[in-house]
């Protein structure tokens, strides 16, 4: 199979470009400035966003996976938010363009999403079923993400990934999750209520690589493990993997105070549950975040 994707250089793209290697696929990654990045025998390195047309360069393309999008690990200044949005759609519409401008149409399009689209809860449970009961600023994004990958269903075999909190040792949120941690004064932030979904970054390259593989796969599907966990009990599981204290409470107005509105990452929440991704039969590597956090921090 030949993946065409696009933010293949990020966390997610990364590792998902190595599993798909190892299954002896092909890749080409879409890219910003594909010089001097020609060294792999199974990776190829296309130049996008810049007017050009790399459909030109593609053949044979099985499958495009869209995970291009400005990180929301920034600040979430005015600017930022609005780069958060627009790289997203407009991403996801270049993808789009050339899924329709390729000889031979690709057989999938997975994009990308998050679970935020739910909204946030500290009471309700979301499964891909699910509508989303309030907004905030990562529901609105989602939301408008989805909405222009939706644009080609009809077309070819579409697959929404909503992603939730990916948990990786250099990379990610996990790392400035743990920080305190390692400085002894970890502990319950807010009310230590909130939702955290998570999934190991191994899990979410082995179901995007399902949802290519499988052809059942068609739609929206929750990309997190099935054991979603208040703070509180996220916190201690950080504690005892690492044997540090989980002591010290940090209350939401000092985190927003600290992070300004992307506190709202680790101050609410919501409970996701990935019921179609397990109902087609996609086993987890690591199920339980303490099974998880083992494997990191091993």
């Amino acid at each position: 199979m030949h993946v065409l994707i696009s933010g293949g250089t990020g966390l997610v793209g990364t590792k998902l470009t190595e599993r798909l290697i190892e299954k002896g696929h092909s890749v080409t990654i879409l890219t910003r400035n594909a010089k001097d990045k020609q060294n792999h025998s199974h990776i190829r390195y296309v130049t996008w966003l810049d007017g050009s047309k790399p459909e030109n360069q593609l053949e044979n393309v099985d499958a495009v996976v869209n995970l291009a999008g400005a990180s929301i690990s920034k600040p979430w200044t005015r600017s930022h938010k609005e780069a958060i949005l627009k790289s997203r759609v407009v991403a996801t519409q270049e993808c789009i363009r050339i899924i329709r401008a390729l000889e031979h149409t690709p057989s999938v399009f997975y994009s990308s999403s998050a679970i935020g689209y739910y909204g946030v809860s500290e009471e309700d449970t979301f499964t891909e079923h699910s509508e989303p009961i309030n907004q905030y600023f990562l529901q609105t994004v989602s939301e408008q993400w989805e909405s222009e990958a939706s644009q080609v269903k009809d077309e070819v075999r579409l697959v929404i990934g909503r992603l939730g909190l990916v948990l990786d040792r250099n990379d990610g949120p996990l790392p400035l999750m743990v920080l305190p941690y390692r400085f002894g004064v970890g502990g319950r932030i807010g009310n230590g209520r909130q939702w955290y979904s998570w999934i190991h970054v191994e899990d979410v390259a082995n179901a995007i690589v399902f949802c290519l593989e499988n052809e059942q796969c068609e739609g929206p599907f929750n990309i997190t493990a099935p054991e979603p966990l208040r703070m509180r009990k996220f916190g201690q599981i950080i504690g005892e993997t690492i044997h540090r204290p989980h002591w010290l409470p940090a209350p939401r107005f000092a985190m927003r105070l600290a992070l300004g509105e992307m506190s709202d990452l680790i101050i609410k929440g919501q409970r996701v549950i990935p019921k179609r991704t397990e109902e087609l039969g996609y086993s987890y590597r690591f199920p339980t975040l303490r099974k998880a956090l083992q494997d990191i921090y091993s």
